[in-house]
């Protein structure tokens, strides 16, 4: 029985099951209500048993046959029903992944608006930093490059110098040691003239403002230069790729440009410093050939006049202690008497008034184009971002106390100069 079960789902099965029962009872019901009483069934059976049988057989025959016919009939139900459910199940899920598709949508155009305006600020500030960069480059010299710059020339001289000058030069590394003493000084162990080399790693776009530190370092008589030589990694202002001056009888070249490989070529504008030179060192040879007695003479006077300076400047330091001494009692009487002052502000009242106005304009924040800023004017100083602009001219300061002593002197000057534009900090 259990096999003919087997092709029906669970619920049919109980459904049939239940309907056979409720078939049972009706029939039996049926049966009883029409069954005749005892004796006239037992007298009846005998006579009748035969057809009644058959009659019955009959009876439930028709109503298995119905009840097969009701089985089928709520099979197909059912099978309509679970359709109908199916159906259902698939217009649920497929509004379930429309609406799942738009907030994928919805969440993906939000990812994509946010990464797009995000990436258009970091664009944005990309570009503002490679402005101000580039601003930062054209104001200053990068120093350490500077230094790099000379660390990676002076192997080359040395190995240059001995390989085919046979050592001829004496060459210095001077540097940042000494000051006023330009980057390296070149010692001709022959004739003992001396050239100095000044080198600036400056960029194409940021080229020398000022030469004047140069010249100054060559017509020291500290260094006993005939002349000089300033190489730059870019240009040079004022002056051309390659430019000869004569100052003081002093031979300078300016070299803008210079490819720290051709090491040769700067060597051959020390032979030609020295060829320029060599009348003024003949003239200068004879006018100094002197006795080893007057040598030796010469030497023992510069020994003692060195020796008193430096007595002098050990009497100074004495006397700088001194006074330094003689400050601290001022300083602490100062305090005995008024406590709660400072003297040091006190004795610079006037600068400390100045400083502390409750509205003072401020330093520009601005990038600027030094370059269109210089065009067609006179140009004073090193670039900064303390300059004043007068008349024609565009003066650089160091900073903002040097500023304000120029606009002073401009505006005490009875209207002699005309202040166009001030930047302050």
């Amino acid at each position: 029985m259990s096999d003919q079960f087997s092709d029906y789902d669970e619920a049919t099965q109980r459904h049939i099951i239940e309907l056979g029962c409720f078939i049972h009872a009706k029939s039996l019901a049926h049966h009883r209500a029409h069954l005749p009483p005892p004796a006239v069934a037992t007298v009846a059976s005998a006579a009748v048993a035969p057809w009644a049988k058959e009659y019955e057989y009959n009876e439930l025959k028709q109503q298995a046959a119905n009840l097969s016919s009701r089985v089928f009939e709520v099979r197909e139900e059912e099978y309509k029903k679970g359709e109908a459910k199916v159906a259902e199940y698939k217009q649920q899920l497929a509004a379930e992944r429309q609406r799942l598709d738009k907030i994928l949508a919805t969440i993906q155009s939000d990812t994509d608006r946010q990464i797009t305006a995000k990436t258009d600020h970091l664009n944005k500030k990309i570009a503002d930093l490679e402005v101000k960069n580039k601003w930062y480059y054209s104001l200053y010299e990068d120093k350490s490059k500077g230094k790099n710059y000379e660390e990676e020339l002076y192997p080359k001289l040395l190995d240059y110098n001995d390989a085919h000058l046979n050592s001829i030069w004496q060459i210095t590394h001077v540097g940042s040691v000494l000051s006023e003493k330009t980057d390296f000084h070149f010692r001709h162990k022959d004739t003992g003239v001396v050239i100095l080399l000044d080198t600036k790693n400056n960029l194409p776009t940021n080229p020398v403002v000022s030469t004047a530190e140069f010249e100054r370092d060559v017509l020291r008589k500290e260094t006993a230069a005939i002349g000089g030589i300033m190489l730059a990694n870019g240009n040079i202002s004022c002056k051309k790729r390659f430019e000869i001056n004569k100052l003081q009888q002093k031979t300078l070249v300016y070299v803008s440009c210079f490819d720290r490989n051709n090491i040769p070529f700067f060597f051959s504008l020390l032979d030609m410093i020295m060829e320029m030179s060599r009348g003024s060192l003949e003239q200068g040879s004879s006018a100094t050939s002197i006795s080893i007695a007057a040598v030796e003479a010469l030497r023992a006077l510069l020994i003692a006049d060195y020796k008193r300076e430096q007595a002098n400047l050990d009497a100074a330091e004495r006397m700088r202690k001194s006074t330094q001494k003689a400050m601290d009692a001022i300083i602490a009487e100062f305090d005995t008497h008024f406590a709660g002052e400072d003297i040091e502000m006190a004795a610079k009242s006037d600068e400390v008034q100045v400083s502390s106005a409750r509205v003072k304009p401020k330093t520009s924040t601005d990038i600027i184009d030094y370059t269109e800023l210089e065009k067609d004017r006179t140009v004073i100083g090193q670039r900064s971002k303390y300059y004043l602009e007068y008349g024609t001219t565009i003066q650089y300061f160091k900073n903002n106390y040097a500023r304000n002593q120029k606009v002073a002197a401009l505006s005490s000057g009875a209207g002699a100069a005309v202040v166009l534009s001030v930047k302050t900090n």
